[in-house]
């Protein structure tokens, strides 16, 4: 999701997480992979190209069932394979070494530690606020300063409004969650209210409209008008009744967003879990059913378990298939409540700020600017797949006539949703040469990571290099902390990666912004105005004096990032990945890149935080790379072997991959199709979502409905994502250019991966993105694209159909 101004939370997909609304330009959960299309719990992809295992295993003897146990690798040397793949032992010292709290943050040893961080940056803040209202009142030299005050104030805030939203979603321990949520909703909540402050609002257009010696530079301009949009977007102009609806709805959707998102990673803790005979489960390996609970001949799974995944995939009996379906999308009453409600504020506050529907607020500072723009986007988009989705569906059919017995000569049988992922699976089997191997062997966490940081030091000069956290700096013994080295630059930013399953874990990969780069040392903390001992009473902050950086001028915040996944492990041997997992980690480290590379002077333009639409583009790019064959060269080899990947072996697995992808990028276009939907709702306008979705299926789908179902509320990014999930497919468009256009001839081409770092990335949100990749696809239609129009768009769907 992309809510602009202090913060922008994005709240990431895999699953995003609840967000404020304005004013504090946060990123939390900066973004993640798409949700699995609606007719598919588990992801076909994942199955090509590796034996089944569990992505998120909790029961042994269930996981040994499907794959076969497999004797630990020999060392290599090599420090970065090492930190992933061995026991945790990294010979380098880190960069805060020595220090104690998390993140290094020296208060933060202690779960209770949130709370006087929470009054410290609330006493702080508000001596901002003081002083950049009064700054028009005080003179030319204050005025000057106005952008840079708004930008630290949204620093401070995001500061700790972002380190909380990692803490509340990957912390192991319940006081720490506790007290997370607690220092989130108290900061969030005040964030709504600085959303609609007059005060504010006032000095920066007094700043944009006075003459400064010397002028505003371009950054400058770019953040103050920023802020300008967000102030717009939030009725800063509304009499004061409505602007104090505004901030109630506000703090409304975020309680409901939470609740709304908790209930799409999981069903609620009183949900029934679903019955299933013991008879229908025949065909499934005996040693899986044995785990099962049951009673009196039926077992019991927890909707939405990967159990019931399981069953969902590889149960031969379809009604064994039906019962898991139905149960892990049954239609919850309080489930669908929570999405309407949430829906039906979104369109009142839309209304409250005199706009037609929540879509057209949400686009009004992305790329595809207009409601109608998104919408004949994805209707093209649509229109081409439909039939190639409809091929996909009939080649599925076939395997189940085939395997129920019916009369080839006659007419097709009905392939329902539950049938989906088994005839799959089954289509998957019969087009693999009984002799493929899998692929997951050549793919360790540790050769993975050592190829990206090879990877990123052939195109950017950039490498990771392993370093020792001190005392309570992570959450979890598992978490891994990279510092990240530019060869001209030095050490640029911190990346920790909590990779690995355990209980408790949201099962959703994601990127979350700790801290954002900032240029600190020409902060002027003196001129706030803080009472005398203020810091002795609440105790130290985030604020951090800086790193100087070879080649840029003064002193920054370096970039904190964090990766999350659930890879399986094994104490056994190093973790294997599946090719969707080589996928992910490539992607969001996409993400992390961006957030390392994109270090601006000014916190609400750094990295990831730029319009929704386009802050999907580097992570889809790097799944480009890690398709190409010399990029795989790089670090694809047996974890036991040490060979590298055979080429003919993973074209296969390639050519397994490509199959039935029509049916999933159709499901891909439905998703943003109903989130379009349900976001363009007028204030007021009744909603019954499951009614939305059912009708889009049968108009556009190709596989119908499941009466008595509402998957819609298992779709997480309704919320973070909220009538942008079209940035996707968006974005996925633009990167296939982009790619094609740089780095067809030469994917590790050191050239291209600076135009590529210089024209696009370096830049977070401070340049129109439509200028830049106009840019870098140069010519007239370079020209076209870089004027960001309707035409532009046209241009641009016609990329993701080519």
């Amino acid at each position: 999701m992309t809510s602009r101004a202090l913060c922008v939370t994005r709240a990431a997909l895999r699953p995003h997480r609840a967000a404020p609304s304005s004013l504090a330009r946060c990123l939390t959960t900066s973004t993640s992979r798409p949700t699995s299309i609606p007719t598919s719990v588990l992801s076909t992809r994942a199955s090509l190209a590796a034996p089944f295992r569990p992505s998120n295993p909790r029961s042994n003897a269930a996981a040994a069932a499907f794959a076969s146990p497999v004797s630990t690798p020999a060392k290599d040397g090599d420090e970065l394979k090492q930190l992933f793949d061995d026991d945790y032992s990294a010979p380098t010292g880190g960069l805060f070494s020595g220090q104690e709290g998390l993140f290094t943050y020296g208060p933060l040893t202690h779960a209770k530690a949130l709370r006087p961080l929470t009054e410290r940056t609330l006493v702080h803040v508000r001596a901002i606020v003081e002083r950049i209202a009064r700054a028009p009142t005080v003179g030319p030299a204050e005025l000057r300063l106005v952008v840079k005050n708004l930008d630290r104030l949204s620093d401070l805030l995001c500061g700790v409004i972002d380190m909380c939203e990692l803490v509340r979603n990957a912390h192991p321990e319940p006081a720490w969650v506790a007290e997370a949520d607690r220092a989130y909703d108290r900061l969030c909540s005040y964030m709504n209210e600085l959303n609609t402050h007059r005060g504010l609002f006032e000095a920066l257009v007094a700043t944009l409209e006075a003459e400064h010696n010397p002028p505003l530079s371009h950054a400058e301009r770019q953040v103050a008008l920023t802020f300008l949009r967000d102030f717009e977007k939030s009725g800063i102009d509304l009499p004061p009744e409505r602007r104090a609806r505004f901030v109630e709805l506000s703090d409304s959707l975020l309680g409901l967003g939470r609740s709304f998102l908790s209930n799409a990673s999981a069903p609620p803790v009183s949900t029934p879990p679903v019955e299933i005979p013991d008879q229908l489960l025949s065909g499934l390996p005996p040693h899986f059913v044995d785990t099962l609970p049951r009673s009196k001949g039926v077992v019991f799974v927890m909707p939405g378990s990967w159990e019931a995944q399981v069953i969902q995939r590889y149960a031969p009996q379809s009604e064994a298939r039906h019962l898991a379906y139905v149960g892990n999308a049954r239609a919850d009453p309080d489930r669908v409540g929570v999405l309407e409600e949430m829906l039906a504020q979104r369109a009142e506050l839309a209304g409250v700020l005199g706009k037609d529907s929540w879509a057209e607020v949400a686009l009004v500072d992305k790329m595809a600017k207009t409601p109608s723009n998104v919408w004949g986007f994805l209707t093209s988009l649509a229109d081409h797949h439909r039939t190639q989705a409809a091929d996909d569906v009939a080649v599925l059919a076939r395997l189940k006539a085939q395997a129920t017995g019916m009369d080839r000569s006659g007419p097709l049988p009905h392939l329902y949703a539950w049938d989906r992922d088994y005839f799959s699976e089954k289509y998957a089997q019969s087009q693999a040469p009984a002799s493929l191997a899998p692929l997951a062997p050549y793919f360790s966490v540790g050769t993975v990571m050592r190829g990206l940081s090879r990877l990123f030091s052939r195109l950017y000069g950039i490498s990771f290099r392993p370093a020792t956290p001190g005392p309570g700096e992570t959450w979890h013994p598992s978490v891994r902390r990279l510092d990240v080295v530019d060869e001209e630059q030095g050490t640029i930013g911190v990346i920790y990666c909590d990779l690995f399953s355990r209980e408790g874990k949201p099962p959703s990969a994601a990127h979350y912004t700790v801290r954002c780069s900032r240029r600190v040392d020409d902060d002027d903390v003196r001129g706030d105005g803080l009472p005398e001992g203020w810091d002795s009473r609440w105790g130290p902050g985030l604020e951090t004096e800086g790193d100087a950086v070879r080649g840029m001028t003064g002193r920054y915040q370096l970039p904190i990032v964090v990766l999350c996944t659930d890879f399986g492990n094994d104490a056994n041997r190093p973790a294997l990945l599946g090719w969707h997992e080589v996928e992910t980690l490539f992607h969001e480290m996409g993400h992390a890149m961006h957030s390392m590379i994109g270090r601006t002077e000014y916190h609400n333009v750094s990295g990831t935080r730029c319009a929704t639409d386009f802050v999907e583009f580097p992570s889809i790019l790097m799944e480009h790379f890690v398709k190409s064959p010399s990029v795989l060269a790089l670090f694809a080899e047996h974890y036991e072997a040490g060979r590298p990947l055979p080429p003919a072996l993973f074209q296969n697995h390639m050519a397994l991959q490509s199959s039935l992808a029509a049916l999933e990028t159709h499901g891909q276009i439905i998703m943003a199709m109903l989130d379009h939907q349900y976001h363009a709702l007028a204030p007021g306008e009744a909603v019954d979502s499951t009614a939305v979705y059912t009708a889009l299926q049968e108009r556009v789908g190709v596989i119908p409905p499941v009466e008595g179902t509402a998957w819609q509320t298992q779709f997480g990014h309704l919320y973070g994502y909220g009538a942008t999930y079209y940035s996707y497919l968006f974005d996925r468009a633009i990167a296939g250019k982009v790619f094609g256009t740089l780095f067809a001839a030469d994917p590790l081409s050191r050239e291209a991966g600076e135009v590529l770092k210089k024209r696009l990335l370096c830049w977070g949100g401070g340049r129109d993105p439509w200028e830049m990749v106009g840019d870098v696809v140069g010519g007239a239609e370079g020209e076209a694209v870089a004027r960001g129009d309707e035409r532009a768009m046209q241009l641009v769907g016609g990329w993701y159909v080519k």
